[in-house]
């Protein structure tokens, strides 16, 4: 490769500065913070790897004989799959571009540098593309890996889709970003970024399960995909609308065609708003720092305005429900969780005054729900303080403050879903009790994983919570999961849920055992 290629403020040379920097902050993810060392990680990602190819086998092995012959219901079934991949992809890279203007901090750097800001900031879009499309590749890899293993290299074409969807998604990602601040200004569309994120990506699922609640009574996607009403308005084979379903049985022609769609539809938006996107970063750093000293009075009041009239246990948990509310990169995350709750309550609603079945089913729905919301919120409090050294120095023991931390986690989960409980106990007080206990407990227990693998770090590293501790990660996911199934035997009326309970307090155990000293 020739100097010139590869001189300073050259293409090639900045997109290897990038990839230097993506590469670092991956590493900084895999290792934890430099904490983990490259055997341990590897050996981590064997694991994850060898779990995620077990449950594809399970899933999937069945349908690998599915060929282009096949009717429009398994098409149907294929292209709802890709459509559910596809907008849990334009969630992630919504999220991405937006912390693209608001999240590196280094704008005044690259001003004062003689490298083309509109260049720079290009690369940054075709790296959360390349990112998209990684991960894209890394959650499907594991699926097309055993439909190939088990029905040939024909299935080896969904990496193709795969990768093509991940382009469509940035691009159309770095549209609605635009858009956003277009319309609503820098100071706004970093909120109302995270808010769309969370909607689209919980949107397809949950209006599928919505639609199908309505039209056959069931929250399963699978069913509602095979229904008749579906398959009465299903489009006919030659519909440009099975492309992907196509590209990914094997056919060569819609192969070319998705990756030509998907290639187009992240190029055009680049080159067209490319001389947009250093106003978007410059408007984004002033709004940055105006959000910053606004929020800092906010806080300053919120202790010392009304320090008097309150404990200090009150101002730690009011203090913690202000910030759950207003704090813009966590809106996502909180957001899609408490949206998953919608066809729970459409379907409860649905059902109501009919048999108690209804009520078994959304038992473990909520209860897995709690405390995946639990372990969140748990973190956030415990764990994502931007304010240490100012709790510190409170007239308040550590005890008190994380038992202040706890008690708003766990009324905020209480507010969340009190609305289930009192409707289920009109149909049914034992299994609304089962519920409500199951709920606490889920909540408690990952709210005590949380508390028992506290590590300190900024509220703005959500996303990165799991580094901390992945044996949290994995505790507070097996217990959310051990909960579940109790309280949905349990429901059922099956003394059989003392199984599940004896697993989960294992793992409560188990964590304890291991916690840091």
């Amino acid at each position: 490769m020739s100097d010139t290629a590869l001189h300073p403020r050259s293409l090639l040379w900045l997109a290897r500065q990038e990839g230097r920097l993506s590469w670092r902050d991956l590493v900084w993810l895999m290792t934890a913070g430099y904490r983990w060392r490259g055997r341990s990680v590897a050996i981590w990602l064997l694991i994850v790897a060898v779990v995620m190819h077990v449950i594809a086998w399970g899933m999937v092995r069945r349908y690998a004989d599915v060929s282009l012959g096949a009717g429009v219901e398994s098409f149907m079934a294929i292209s709802g799959s890709i459509g559910l991949a596809f907008f849990l992809m334009l969630s992630q890279a919504l999220e991405q571009v937006t912390r693209l203007f608001y999240g590196r901090g280094d704008l005044d750097l690259l001003k004062s540098s003689p490298t083309s800001l509109r260049r720079v900031l290009g690369l940054r879009v075709l790296s959360v593309a390349t990112s998209t499309c990684a991960m894209t590749l890394f959650v499907a890899g594991p699926f097309i890996n055993v439909l190939t293993f088990e029905g040939g290299p024909r299935w080896l074409c969904g990496y193709g889709v795969a990768i093509a969807a991940g382009l469509a998604a940035s691009g159309i990602a770095l549209v609605l970003t635009s858009a956003l601040f277009d319309l609503m200004g820098a100071r706004r569309t970093r909120l109302a970024a995270q808010i769309v994120a969370a909607v689209i990506g919980s949107a397809f699922i949950i209006a599928i399960q919505v639609v199908a609640i309505v039209s056959i009574g069931t929250m399963s996607q699978s069913a509602f995909f095979h229904s008749e009403s579906v398959m009465a308005h299903a489009p006919d084979l030659d519909s440009p609308l099975w492309l992907p379903a196509r590209a990914i049985l094997g056919d060569p022609v819609p192969l070319l065609i998705v990756l030509v769609i998907g290639a187009a539809m992240f190029a055009v938006p680049v080159l067209l708003l490319a001389g947009r996107l250093g106003d978007y970063a410059m408007a984004a750093a002033s709004a940055d720092l105006a959000l910053g000293r606004s929020s800092g009075a906010g806080f300053t009041g919120l202790f010392l305005g009304r320090f008097r009239a309150r404990s200090g246990a009150q101002l730690l948990r009011r203090k913690e429900w202000v910030l759950l509310l207003r704090d813009p990169w966590l809106a996502s995350q909180s957001l899609m969780q408490l949206l998953y709750l919608i066809p729970p309550a459409i379907f409860l609603w649905r059902s109501y005054g009919e048999s108690q079945g209804a009520l078994i089913v959304l038992a473990p729905v909520l209860t897995m729900a709690a405390g995946q919301l639990g372990g969140g919120l748990a973190w956030l409090a415990v764990s994502g303080e931007d304010a240490p050294d100012l709790i510190a120095s409170a007239p308040i023991t550590e005890r008190r403050m994380i038992l202040a931390k706890v008690q708003s986690v766990l009324l905020a989960i209480l507010l969340v879903f009190a609305p289930f409980l009192i409707a289920m106990a009109g149909r049914s007080l034992e299994i609304a009790g089962i519920v409500a206990v199951g709920i606490a407990l889920a909540a408690t227990s990952s709210t005590l994983i949380q508390v028992w693998f506290r590590s300190q770090a900024k509220r703005r590293y959500f996303r990165r919570r799991q580094t901390s501790s992945r044996i949290a990660t994995f505790a507070e996911a097996f217990s959310s999961v051990a909960w579940a199934g109790s309280a949905a035997i349990a429901a059922g009326g099956s003394w059989v849920a003392i199984g599940p309970t004896v697993i989960a307090l294992l793992v409560l155990a188990g964590a304890w055992l291991i916690r840091p000293k």
